[in-house]
């Protein structure tokens, strides 16, 4: 009966930390993919990509060592070793009590994400668009998918480097300064409205009472990314909780096997 509890115990250390060898895996391979396909941060402005790429460099530091402490914690399991088991607990508890004190932080920190989520895009739309033509082509997606139109609103627009990179005239340029004119992508047209419409009404007064809000999209593009986020709140929740549940158990099970491998070779002397 014992050997078999045993035999038992010794199969859920493996199981669990091939899942959590996995979710390190799955986890490196998002931010790979983040990493190397452009579009994915288009939308954030070039001069706020290094804080970005931090964020993702310590979420591929975090998600190799999540793949080491599997297959440690595996061949811990496997070769009924008492230090690579006690390894193994010592590491996940340290990025167990990490992870709740990033996610308690991060929930505090609402807010701020959201104010440095909307200069990020303002400066994206400032200095990039029509300047990069990747950051061009996912910005006029986000728009066009999210029904929004700069950062915070369309006025977002009259400071771009878009509106001096038409092919105009000096004097065109000074004219449009002097009676407050300027120009949104087509993107942030109404997909309901005809081209000659779109055309015709993106060219904005800075007159907020003259936008024609039936036509271009009033909403921000930071706000709308943030209503995004928050309505998948529950999937990012469920995937937090279901880590730290397995990871919970995989430090349970494996100081549970450590103390009996223990006795066994006790006995054994």
């Amino acid at each position: 009966m014992g050997g078999c509890c045993y035999s038992c115990l010794k199969f859920l250390v493996i199981i669990f930390n091939l899942i959590y060898m996995l979710l390190g895996l799955a986890l490196l391979g998002t931010t790979l993919w983040i990493y190397l396909d452009d579009t994915m941060l288009a939308p954030v402005g070039a001069a706020d990509m290094e804080g970005y790429n931090h964020v993702i460099y310590f979420l591929m530091v975090v998600a190799a060592i999540m793949t080491v402490m599997g297959f440690i914690g595996c061949c811990g399991a496997l070769q009924e070793s008492q230090c690579m088991l006690a390894t193994f607990f010592a590491l996940v508890l340290v990025l167990f009590i990490g992870k709740i004190a990033a996610g308690t932080w991060i929930y505090q920190n609402q807010d701020q994400f959201a104010k440095v989520l909307e200069k990020s895009v303002a400066r994206s739309i400032q200095h990039d668009y029509g300047k990069i033509d990747v950051r061009t082509k996912a910005f006029d997606l986000l728009q066009s998918k999210l029904q929004c139109c700069g950062a915070s609103g369309p006025s977002d627009w009259a400071e771009s480097r878009y509106n001096q990179a038409d092919d105009k005239s000096a004097l065109e340029i000074g004219i449009g300064k002097v009676i407050g004119v300027y120009k949104v992508p087509e993107s942030c047209c109404k997909s309901t409205v005809t081209q000659d419409d779109c055309e015709t009404k993106r060219q904005v007064s800075l007159a907020a009472t003259f936008l024609d809000r039936d036509i271009i999209y009033s909403t921000g593009c930071a706000s709308k990314i943030m209503e995004l986020v928050q309505q998948h709140d529950y999937i990012v929740l469920a995937v937090v909780l279901a880590i730290l549940l397995i990871e919970a158990m995989a430090m349970i099970f494996s100081m549970v096997l450590c103390c009996a491998v223990r006795r066994i070779d006790h006995f054994k002397a």
